[in-house]
């Protein structure tokens, strides 16, 4: 009996000091919807993920689809997406909710449900 009445002293002490580790979820992450759409003449894709409230749309992107990007002074610039290689007179255009941004996707936060196009556009 001794013995039974240890263990379970034992087990409640343990528990009671593992407790504030233990996550019911209330602590979870909040999120928000992006819907990412890639076009050029070689690739057309469509995702639709939820990701982090509050994270910028570059880091977003790199959790979609295989990106390079070349640091400039302006921030990063996208190079590449799923393999598909801006070149010569080209480059990944950014819009934003239907909008090109006037920003770099670094500045775009995502605050709410985003929907963000990259397009292959010549200049």
């Amino acid at each position: 009996m001794k013995f039974k009445v240890r263990i379970l002293a034992i087990f409640l002490i343990a528990m009671f000091s593992i407790q504030s580790t233990i996550s019911f979820g209330d602590d979870s992450l909040e999120t928000v919807q992006l819907t990412l759409v890639i076009t050029s003449d070689e690739i057309n894709l469509t995702a639709v993920k939820q990701v982090e409230r509050g994270i910028n749309s570059f880091e977003a992107i790199g959790q979609l689809v295989v990106m390079e990007a070349k640091e400039t002074d302006w921030g990063p610039q996208i190079m590449s997406l799923g393999g598909v290689e801006a070149i010569g007179n080209t480059y990944w255009a950014l819009y934003v909710n239907g909008s090109m941004s006037i920003v770099g996707a670094k500045d775009v936060i995502l605050l709410t449900d985003t929907f963000i196009r990259l397009n292959l556009e010549a200049f």
